[in-house]
């Protein structure tokens, strides 16, 4: 390769059909890295909203109403699994209110008694689910007590994934 190559710098701009665009300029091979990652990302992307599509269409969910049980007006897990920890929990029941109840939000002292007739023992729920908050997987409106939680499309899928695990 020749100075004059190894110094020349390229433009390529990307328009993908679902509205992600991709630019970058510089050496040609730094480009080509660049585009290979920006495509993995959309195929990755593409696959994510592929899976949900298709456990959606073809009714392959985890057996919600098996893993869950109402006591007390509360939707709670009838067993407490060895290897679910709490912010699991957490999302299982989230995930469990929109799929049975038809919940848009669950309240924090609602999700908190619900946690704890499971077996599981969380000090403050605004802690346990910051993680959580900060991936995208849930997403918390209000304030102190009238702090509610909601789970994301993103957290669904986890929280799928989980229950697969325990059926």
């Amino acid at each position: 390769m020749t100075e004059k190559a190894a110094a020349m710098n390229y433009k390529l701009r990307i328009k993908h059909p679902s509205g992600a665009e991709f630019e970058a300029e510089g050496p040609a091979d730094f480009i080509l890295s660049e585009k290979e990652g920006f495509l993995r990302r959309l195929n990755r992307e593409a696959g994510q909203e592929q899976a949900a599509k298709y456990h959606e269409e073809t009714g392959a969910k985890p057996a919600w109403t098996g893993l869950t049980e109402t006591r007390n007006c509360l939707l709670t897990l009838k067993n407490k699994h060895p290897g679910l920890k709490a912010p699991e929990a957490a999302l299982l029941l989230l995930a469990a209110e929109r799929q049975v109840n038809k919940s848009g939000s669950v309240g924090a002292i609602t999700l908190s008694k619900a946690l704890k007739a499971s077996g599981y023992a969380p000090e403050r729920i605004d802690r346990l689910l910051a993680r959580a908050n900060r991936e995208g997987l849930v997403k918390a409106s209000g304030t102190k007590r009238n702090r509610a939680y909601q789970i994301t499309e993103k957290g669904l899928e986890r929280a799928w994934l989980e229950a697969r695990k325990l059926d």
